[in-house]
């Protein structure tokens, strides 16, 4: 028997999951929820431009909840309602229902779950369920990454993990202007490296590496820097003006002992020509996830997409790569995550998922 999934999210990672499920002969979707009023209604196949799938989209949770599904897919956005969202999985928690999320950051790093989102911990246990959060990044282009590559290092004295990417389709206006600064002037500090963000979202996979290699880090640092063009960018958001902010680097730096042992770091660029000084993917593509391992030996991995055909309703293949990669390694994780003992998972803790959609 498939596994019945309840699905929420319709952005560019919401419809890539949503589309997995629909994929996967293991899965059966039997409820979503929107809250947009004009999605309400709609068939779950219109999001993903496919035939009608008998599902209809409701912004009813207690009609989803009464579902008793196996699993909830939980990808809505979580950007400034971090709790709102972390309780919306608790309910199916501890209703019975497992969940896979790319949205609840906060339980990224499980040993280590932060002041007001601990109580996912009592609803596992009295649900009798599991809860997995991953994604790419922070997920399987950065800790999973990462710990592939420790699997073949012998002496290791540093680890960076980073992601290199192209912003300039993206439309959420707010995430990139504010969180980024994208289009802000030089004295603009971006939410992402203000009131510990990053340590909260990126720390998590920092601790699974170092936790990998027997370390214990005491003490974190951040490095940021922008950069600008001379020219006016025109990007999926609207203008970002010549001379603001068109590139932003930034690193979270895990220190032990005094010395930075790892780094997770990201350039994210509005235009491919903007930052040349800083990192850019070293194979064709727009988007790279890397891990540079220093030691005896050194050695490099590079992950990027490729291409391929890309569906209706795609901005173009980044879009729907992007939000592929993201998403599938959370959905062919399901039946493990269903199969697992009830409690908060990490990356060590659920084996390796495989792909289920073959012709």
């Amino acid at each position: 028997m498939p596994l019945r999934v309840v699905h929420t999210g319709t952005g560019q990672i919401g419809r890539a999951a949503l589309d997995g499920v629909l994929n996967n002969p293991d899965l059966e979707l039997v409820g979503m929820y929107v809250q947009s009023p004009e999605k309400i209604g709609q068939d779950a196949g219109r999001f993903v431009n496919r035939p009608d799938t008998g599902i209809i989209a409701t912004n009813d949770w207690d009609a989803l909840l009464a579902l008793d599904a196996d699993c909830l897919s939980y990808h809505s956005n979580s950007i400034g309602r971090e709790r709102e969202a972390a309780d919306d999985i608790i309910r199916f928690l501890e209703r019975g229902t497992n969940a896979v999320t790319t949205a609840a950051f906060a339980w990224a790093y499980p040993p280590e779950i932060p002041e007001g989102f601990e109580h996912v911990r009592e609803a596992c246990a009295k649900g009798g369920t599991s809860v997995f959060m991953s994604g790419s990044d922070p997920g399987w282009g950065t800790t999973d990454l990462a710990l592939t590559a420790l699997a073949v290092a012998d002496k290791v004295e540093f680890v960076r993990m980073g992601r290199y990417g192209y912003w300039g389709k993206h439309t959420a206006e707010y995430v990139c202007r504010h969180y980024y600064g994208f289009g802000q002037g030089p004295d603009f500090v971006p939410m992402l490296v203000s009131d510990g963000f990053l340590r909260q979202n990126w720390g998590p996979a920092l601790q699974h590496i170092a936790e990998a290699l027997g370390i214990v880090i005491d003490d974190w640092n951040v490095v940021w820097e922008t950069d600008s063009l001379p020219h006016d960018i025109e990007c999926g958001f609207g203008t970002v003006k010549a001379g603001t902010s068109s590139v932003l680097r930034t690193e979270l730096q895990a220190i032990s002992q005094g010395r930075v042992i790892a780094v997770f770091e990201h350039v994210d660029r509005m235009a491919l020509e903007a930052g040349p000084q800083w990192g850019k993917p070293n194979l064709p593509g727009t988007v790279a996830f890397r891990v540079e391992v220093t030691g005896n030996h050194s050695f490099m991995l590079e992950f990027t997409t490729t291409g391929s055909t890309t569906p209706e309703g795609y901005a173009g293949p980044l879009e729907y790569l992007g939000g592929k990669s993201t998403a599938m390694p959370l959905i062919n994780a399901i039946p493990l995550v269903c199969a697992a003992p009830p409690g908060v998972l990490g990356p060590r803790d659920v084996p390796f998922a495989g792909a289920r959609h073959r012709r």
